[in-house]
């Protein structure tokens, strides 16, 4: 008897692919037309004509992904920005390899275990953090592994451990205030700075963070008050046997620890300042600005670090890229690594992540092949004729939908932005909303997705690491979700009038 074949969904390549070779076929279909530009850059409203001609080839797909790493003079490449995730890499395998963020974490969980309430809310911002600031995503199984201990000794359930892991990243995420893996590629595919919209993210993040908080402390107050309310209550005592071990690992940070875990504090705070536009926000702010030209003028600091330092505010992907390298290299250096060892955790964590550095270039070719056939301006055309004409706060929140739809079959941060930034940015141009915006809609359906789909790889390897079906999380979490999302959308619907 022949067994039945099970579906499975193509990975994030295949899937670009797909789009890469439907483009090339629209280019055969659709007529060419382009829009007048003026020197900023921007269009010129009714100015749209037809131009001639240029249908993609077999040959025109196979170079779109090459020159979207290289770019060329009517798109910019993408390299910089792989370089940026393949950096994230190295910088985090850094962190991984001294142990110090892992022993901080557990640190923390013990010395709030008294009080869950106080518990609760600091891991869950704990995990905010690590979900605005890194993308904290697959690895979420790790971190609830290590908290589950105290959770469950406290007379709660395994889905409390489960809430802070995978709300607290994902409303982290869905903040993104730095998040190299969403908002820094998406930013850099949209052609702006990651610093665009970092205030309202950052107020963002501490909004979702507050909510989570107090949904999961809700939670937890009704499971221990009424232990029998779990849907995980038939297996309290196999989850107690389990998971709540005693941990014999090491407990405390070393010296040279608590410096790593200073660097790496220290690293996001830095990231965060220069990308605020300090000046755009505030011409009256410009510490920045004359601390960089006196370090830039001085004889000596200019000697030392160079004349060519750029004031925090106006730093870009290449700026980021030398402070991860910096870094990454001074923490195997606090840690006493010998050059052979730095270099090799370096080349190790950046290997990691090439499979994602390499989307970005690939995604881009999407923009190169509609570029190239003279599409672009024609889909912008008709779109603007039916979406574009919607009010702002209308066409956001069908945006925010497409995008939850979107997310759902492409979970995938790096992808999703790849796919689509391109074709969406110049879209919500014609309705009013700026790019920095329609980053913030992005973020927003993947950090609501990612808490419920079967295809978030958080939510399924989470789930079975502790045993609760896909069906008990949807059971024990859809109220909460349901909060979260109209939070979601008040976010954005405020967004409109303050980005």
């Amino acid at each position: 008897m022949k067994k039945k074949r099970k579906f499975k969904a193509p990975n994030t390549y295949v899937i670009i692919f797909y789009v890469l070779v439907l483009v090339a076929i629209l280019t055969w279909i659709i007529p060419s037309g382009s829009y007048s530009y003026d020197k900023a850059g921007k269009v010129i409203a009714n100015s749209y004509h037809s131009v001639a001609t240029n249908r993609q080839g077999f040959w025109d797909i196979v170079m779109a992904p090459i020159i979207g790493m290289v770019g060329n003079e009517k798109v910019s490449g993408a390299i910089t920005i792989s370089l940026n995730v393949m950096l994230f890499g190295s910088f985090l395998e850094m962190m991984d390899a001294t142990g110090a963020i892992n022993i901080a974490l557990k640190n923390v969980a013990k010395k709030y275990q008294k009080n869950y309430y106080v518990l609760i809310t600091v891991l869950t911002f704990l995990m905010g953090i690590f979900g605005t600031v890194q993308g904290a995503y697959e690895e979420g199984f790790v971190y609830l592994l290590m908290f589950l201990p105290i959770i469950l000794s406290l007379g709660l359930d395994t889905i409390v451990a489960l809430m802070i892991v995978i709300f607290g990243t994902q409303a982290g995420c869905a903040a993104s205030i730095v998040n190299p893996f969403s908002t820094g590629i998406a930013s850099g595919l949209a052609g702006i700075s990651p610093g665009e919209g970092i205030i309202f993210r950052a107020i963002t993040f501490i909004i979702l963070m507050t909510l989570c908080s107090a949904m999961i402390c809700l939670y937890a107050k009704s499971i221990k008050n009424n232990p029998e309310k779990s849907v995980q209550f038939f297996r309290k005592k196999e989850d107690l046997e389990e998971f709540a071990k005693s941990d014999a690992g090491k407990q405390k940070l070393d010296s040279k620890q608590r410096k790593i875990f200073i660097i790496f504090i220290l690293t996001f705070l830095i990231m965060i300042v220069s990308l605020v536009p300090w000046t755009s926000l505030n011409k009256n702010w410009t510490f920045f600005v004359n601390a960089t030209k006196w370090l830039n003028n001085n004889l000596i600091t200019g000697t030392i670090l160079g004349h060519n330092l750029v004031p925090f505010g106006n730093w870009y992907f290449n700026k980021i890229n030398g402070l991860l390298i910096v870094m990454t290299i001074l923490s195997g250096l606090v840690m006493g690594y010998d050059i052979d060892k730095i270099i090799q955790i370096f080349i190790r964590g950046a290997a990691s992540l090439v499979s994602t550095a390499f989307i970005v270039p690939l995604a881009r070719g999407i923009q190169v092949l509609m570029t190239e056939g003279n599409i672009t301006d024609t889909i912008l055309n008709s779109t603007q004729k039916t979406l574009g004409t919607l009010p702002p706060i209308i066409f956001i929140l069908v945006c925010f939908l497409v995008y939850i739809l979107l997310a759902t079959f492409i979970p995938s941060s790096t992808g999703l932005a790849a796919a689509t930034i391109s074709i969406m940015v110049p879209l919500g141009m014609f309705a009013g909303i700026s790019a920095a915006n329609m980053v913030v809609i992005y973020n927003f359906a993947l950090g609501f997705v990612k808490l419920i789909a079967p295809t978030s790889i958080i939510v399924m390897t989470c789930t079975q690491a502790v045993h609760v079906t896909y069906g008990a999380w949807l059971k024990a979490s859809w109220k909460y979700t349901l909060g979260y999302l109209a939070m979601l959308i008040l976010l954005l619907v405020v967004s409109v009038f303050v980005i």
